[in-house]
């Protein structure tokens, strides 16, 4: 069932249900509080993906809810920094518009009716500089806005990969695997033959 609810989603779920207080403690100006949601919802993103895979619990509901909270984690935090005048509005406008494309892209994948896809290197990449340029910003380092416009620049690039892969597997007609071929077949060896051993023509079989 794709909806069903595991100890991982749930704590994805949990994530979720924590990010309005920390915006709108954020805008009040209780920081401190707000800071410590934000690690918790931070900390729950690396333990959700951990413990579905240790429990052996991942799910499809699970692999597309996990991107979508981390997008709303992202631009709602960037939008208040934004509304406070502590980011620029080319920032969140450009992240954004990349979020928000990578969005619709899973959604036209999901309606071809295949598996969500697992997290390409690139995207997990862009994902941990925009978790620390959130950080740096929420907490006013020097240098903050930089991280995030690297972040920003690496999603990009991240959403051309998967657009990519998007294409391809529209074009094959299935998802296609990591280096952007469609899967192999099934081998003689996968099928219960020994690949070694020579093929007999029909009606010869003993």
């Amino acid at each position: 069932m794709f909806m069903r609810i595991t100890l991982a989603t749930g704590i994805t779920l949990a994530r979720l249900a924590l990010l309005p207080f920390t915006l709108y403690l954020l805008y009040r100006g209780d920081r401190g509080t707000a800071f410590a949601l934000l690690l918790l919802i931070l900390l729950g993103d690396l333990a959700d993906g951990a413990l579905a895979r240790l429990r052996r619990e991942v799910t499809a509901f699970g692999k597309a809810l996990d991107p979508v909270v981390d997008k709303l984690v992202f631009l709602g935090i960037f939008a208040v920094l934004a509304l406070k005048g502590e980011l620029s509005p080319w920032a969140l406008g450009l992240l954004t518009v990349i979020q928000l494309a990578i969005l619709v892209g899973g959604i036209v994948w999901l309606r071809q009716g295949w598996e969500p896809p697992v997290a390409r290197p690139l995207g997990k990449a862009a994902s941990f500089v925009l978790s620390v340029g959130l950080i740096a910003a929420f907490v006013r380092l020097p240098l903050a806005e930089w991280v995030v416009y690297s972040g920003i620049a690496m999603g990009y690039l991240a959403g051309l990969d998967y657009l990519r892969i998007l294409l391809r597997s529209l074009r094959a007609g299935t998802p296609v695997i990591a280096t952007g071929s469609p899967p192999p077949p099934a081998s003689d060896a996968s099928v219960g033959r020994d690949p070694h051993r020579p093929k007999i023509p029909a009606g010869e079989e003993p």
